[in-house]
């Protein structure tokens, strides 16, 4: 009942419905380079600002970081630094971006890919399960903590729920712990009542939640408000 009022809630939201199907169609075996670095990029400026005030900005960053191509951005730092804070002017989340390209030209993209798809496993619905330590891997890139780190896995193809402040509210509202492992076992329950894949699940249901929509519902089992 919960997917299905979060459904209803984001029809009428066009980017909201494409986030949604791009969620179902994410495979991590055809991540490229340009796509990881474009999803730290993304996860990092987002970090603390209006989603829908960086998105607008998306193609102009795009422009900026030489359409994630991270070896000519590691060939071109001062220029580019230049250009991306005009854009957004935030030298922190610049600085941090230029370093992902530096750390991925240092380490090499077949190691990184190596790395993402180290013990990559589908469980019986077809999720795309990651090796848990790839969220330490990821969390010591230059300004991505933890909740950062499975944001990126997620958008990378893996089906992983972002335990942020909506999530959290959210799954405590139905008796889940307020925490990374609460949101992710939460969104998997529903995962498994609606057919859907887990990312696609957290997506719909971030999506609802922070818009303002109404979910709350009574429980046909127990009655109880939810």
């Amino acid at each position: 009942m919960l997917y299905a009022r979060a459904i209803r809630a984001i029809l009428a939201r066009q980017q909201a419905i494409e986030d949604i199907l791009a969620q179902r169609k994410r495979d991590p075996s055809e991540v490229s380079d340009k796509d990881f670095f474009r999803e730290c990029a993304w996860a990092i400026y987002v970090a603390g600002f209006r989603v829908e005030t960086v998105r607008k900005k998306l193609p102009e960053l795009e422009q900026a970081f030489l359409d994630w191509d991270y070896q000519r951005v590691c060939q071109n730092t001062s220029d580019i630094r230049t250009v991306a804070l005009r854009v957004i002017n935030s030298l922190r989340k610049v600085n941090a971006v230029i370093a992902v390209a530096q750390w991925m030209c240092e380490t090499g993209w077949p190691t990184i890919r190596k790395r993402l798809l180290d013990r990559l496993t589908k469980d019986e619905q077809g999720n795309f399960v990651p090796d848990p330590e790839l969220i330490t891997y990821l969390d010591s890139l230059p300004m991505v903590g933890e909740i950062s780190a499975i944001f990126i896995l997620k958008n990378l193809g893996y089906d992983v729920a972002k335990p942020d402040t909506w999530l959290r509210r959210l799954a405590a509202k139905f008796d889940y712990p307020a925490a990374k492992d609460g949101v992710q076992q939460f969104a998997s329950d529903i995962s498994q009542l609606v057919f859907e894949r887990i990312s696609v699940v957290e997506t719909a249901l971030w999506n609802a939640s922070s818009s303002k929509a109404d979910l709350s519902f009574e429980c046909p089992c127990c009655g109880r408000q939810r």
